[in-house]
């Protein structure tokens, strides 16, 4: 390996840990209040009693986030067999995760856990429309294991997806113009990865207009949806509301 291009793969490990990093202290921010943090910090909006399915979906995010840690790591070490083996189990927790993100979605209503602007049956289109956009994110991940450019990406973005229910927890006055900003911010966090494709490729890789593009076009139509009668007269139908 030349100098040149084991620079350039320090460079990107360096880059993946520090995002790796990064979304993990999203995550405390967002869900130490209500979740890691409990009954210690106030929290700005209603924190009703954990249910054993929230306390699950909980659980099992943190695991996924910490593989997701796992794996950068080992592939900064050099363990791909590893690495590999232990994508499978992330993949698998993963597609777990996309009925308890739906059923935990829908069981807010009975929690009433939303802000004071919204309804719990309009607020369940700000989680709803994560799912697919994470689900598809996982699936082309998978599918594209054995192209690393795409699968780091696609895998990334999947994992900043889940950045967006930890923004909008974040402790902060409760407020729709507070909600569009967080949502923005949200978006946002891909702004990293757009740096590090203009810097190392000269241009957006394809997986990265994909996980952007399709994360800002489920932002826009839940907005919309939330804004919308005939959302909240959908959702009332949902299975599990």
């Amino acid at each position: 390996m030349t100098v040149k291009a084991d620079a350039r793969l320090n460079a990107e490990r360096r880059f993946y840990s520090g995002m790796a990093i990064f979304m993990i202290l999203i995550v405390l921010i967002g869900f130490g209040p209500s979740f890691y943090l409990r009954g210690l910090v106030h929290v700005p909006r209603p924190n009703p009693t954990l249910s054993p399915l929230v306390m699950l979906h909980g659980a099992m995010f943190t695991i996924w986030m910490l593989i997701f840690l796992a794996q950068v790591g080992l592939v900064a070490a050099g363990r791909r067999d590893v690495h590999m083996k232990l994508g499978v189990v992330g993949i698998g927790l993963a597609v777990a995760l996309i009925p308890l993100m739906y059923f935990t979605a829908v069981g807010q209503v009975a929690r009433a856990n939303q802000p004071p602007f919204a309804t719990p049956i309009a607020w369940t289109a700000v989680p709803l429309f994560d799912i697919p956009v994470f689900a598809l994110l996982i699936w082309l991940g998978w599918r594209y294991r054995r192209v690393a450019q795409a699968h780091k990406r696609l895998m990334l973005c999947a994992a900043l997806i889940m950045m967006d229910p930890a923004i909008g927890r974040f402790p902060l006055p409760p407020s729709f113009a507070m909600q569009c900003a967080l949502s923005a911010l949200a978006w946002a966090t891909f702004v990293p990865l757009f740096m590090w494709d203009r810097k190392t490729l000269g241009k957006l890789h394809w997986a990265t207009k994909t996980g952007a593009l399709l994360f800002a076009t489920g932002l826009v139509i839940r907005m919309f949806a939330l804004a919308s009668p005939a959302w909240a007269a959908f959702a009332m139908h949902l299975p599990g509301v």
